[in-house]
C-alpha cells in the first residue's frame, strides 16, 4: 500500500470509530499529538475508546489528503453529540460528564499523518483555536481552570 492509501484507511477507521482496527494501522513506537498533550500507542487507542463511547456519532470529516514523502495532511471538521459518559480521569483530567445531549462542532484544521512500513507512526492534529479537546468541552459547557 502506499503511504496515502494506508493514511486513508487509517482515517477511514477513525470515521467508523473502528478502535480494534486502528490497532493494526498502528505502529508500536506510534505517538499522537494534539495542541496540549502527546500519546502513546495504549493511551491513544483508551482515549479514543473513551471518546467514541461519548460521542457515537463522532466524525472527522477528513478531506483533501495530499501525500508528501512519509506525511499524509488533511484538512477536517470534527463533529459529535454527547450521548454518553465521558469520562477523561484515566488521562489525569477531573472530568467525568454524564451525557449532555449537546452537538459540537469545531473548526477546520489540518491533520497529518506519517507512514512507515504500511504503519501510522504519527498522528499530529493542527492547534487552531477553539479546536481539539478544549473547543469540544467548552462547547458542552465545561469551565476550564
Amino acid at each position: 500500500m502506499s503511504n496515502l492509501e494506508v493514511a486513508k484507511r487509517f482515517a477511514d477507521l477513525l470515521e467508523a470509530g473502528d478502535v480494534k482496527g486502528l490497532q493494526t494501522f498502528l505502529a508500536d513506537d506510534f505517538r499522537a499529538k494534539g495542541a496540549t498533550r502527546e500519546l502513546t500507542k495504549q493511551q491513544a487507542l483508551g482515549y479514543l475508546q473513551i471518546f467514541f463511547t461519548a460521542f457515537p456519532d463522532h466524525r472527522f470529516g477528513f478531506t483533501d489528503f495530499e501525500e508528501k514523502g512519509d506525511w499524509v495532511h488533511c484538512t477536517g471538521q470534527e463533529t459529535g453529540t454527547h450521548k454518553g459518559v465521558l469520562d477523561l480521569n484515566p488521562f489525569g483530567m477531573p472530568i467525568s460528564l454524564p451525557p449532555t445531549g449537546k452537538s459540537f462542532q469545531l473548526p477546520k484544521s489540518v491533520y497529518s499523518f506519517r507512514v512507515a512500513g504500511d504503519k501510522v507512526t504519527n498522528y499530529n492534529e493542527e492547534a487552531v483555536h477553539g479546536g481539539g479537546l478544549a473547543g469540544i468541552l467548552e462547547q458542552l459547557g465545561v469551565q476550564l481552570p
